[in-house]
């Protein structure tokens, strides 16, 4: 190979290289922040339906949006799909 062709190869690689890299710093400087999920809070006296060794039941819709369990003392609903924070109990037993 010639000089001429292996300068030409060599530059086209390191624009690609630059361009890839300029693109990827782009992209990381313009993406939001990252977020996480609701922090899980303790709901263990606030959501006591069942012992702790289980006794519990389980049902979703069809499409998997509202999750129902039911254990001994009531039942609690989520209607997104079982995300945290978004449960709410409907029955309490006494």
């Amino acid at each position: 190979m010639s000089e001429r062709v292996i300068f030409r190869v060599t530059l086209r690689s390191l624009l690609m290289t630059g361009a890839v890299g300029l693109l990827l710093v782009s992209l990381a400087l313009s993406a939001r922040p990252l977020w996480a999920q609701k922090v899980q809070e303790s709901y263990k006296d606030k959501f006591n339906i069942a012992e702790e060794t289980g006794g519990v039941a389980i049902a979703t819709s069809s499409d998997g949006k509202y999750v129902y369990v039911a254990g001994r003392n009531g039942v609690i609903v989520s209607a997104d799909y079982g995300k945290t924070g978004t449960w709410v109990q409907t029955v309490r037993m006494k």
